[in-house]
């Protein structure tokens, strides 16, 4: 009589939160293309199935993983004067997606942000709001703030991707025109190899804040 063979059982007991962890390890390795739910079964040693079971499929399992960002935004204990609420909340901003590119890259390309950060939006716009805008002119501001902080982001990604001791392209052109016709360009060319620092953004940050509450 042949030996039966062994039943291979079923997969692992796995939870949604262990999903999650490990879809954020890998996010944070490869950024969202990188990752399929089919790898990300086999590191759990489970079976795609069982991810779709707990946490739907990919574009679910990303939403899980940026509610976990924004939960931590979302908690913040913000201060009651508006300014320094303003500047606490693109600080943790800034700080936040400054780690994690691929966050940014998601919402270059339309992704949404988790529930908390909507929160986050909210008291930023109620700040202003407290301080005597619009509810217009404070969705006008947040944008503006939001673009900054994006854009500050996006320098910094792209000063870490060039090769030690390059200068931007825009630093180039700048000195190939000359002080004559770039007379405040070329005085502060100093400041620009080095692109964005989280030095250079909060002081930015500052001037906007300053002259949009006129808080000097």
């Amino acid at each position: 009589m042949e030996p039966r063979s062994p039943r291979l059982g079923r997969p692992p007991t796995i939870t949604s939160e262990q999903i999650v962890d490990e879809a954020k390890r890998q996010l944070q390795s490869g950024g969202a293309d990188a990752l399929s739910m089919r790898a990300l079964a086999k590191s759990l040693g489970t079976t795609p199935m069982a991810l779709y079971r707990h946490v739907g499929d990919k574009e679910q399992l990303i939403s899980a993983v940026l509610d976990v960002y924004s939960q931590d935004l979302g908690a913040l204990v913000l201060p009651q004067d508006q300014v320094e609420r303003l500047r606490m909340i693109f600080t943790a901003i800034f700080e936040t997606l400054a780690s994690e590119r691929w966050i940014i890259e998601l919402l270059q390309r339309g992704g949404r942000g988790g529930s908390g950060a909507v929160v986050l939006v909210d008291r930023a716009m109620a700040a202003c709001v407290e301080l005597g805008m619009s509810p217009r002119r404070a969705l006008l501001v947040y944008r503006a703030l939001w673009n900054y902080t994006l854009g500050a982001l996006l320098n910094i990604y792209d000063t870490t991707t060039r090769p030690e001791g390059s200068v931007s392209p825009l630093a180039v052109k700048i000195r190939e025109i000359g002080p004559e016709k770039l007379p405040v360009l070329s005085e502060v060319l100093e400041d620009w190899p080095g692109g964005t620092t989280t030095e250079s953004y909060l002081e930015g940050l500052e001037v906007l804040i300053s002259g949009y509450t006129n808080s000097d």
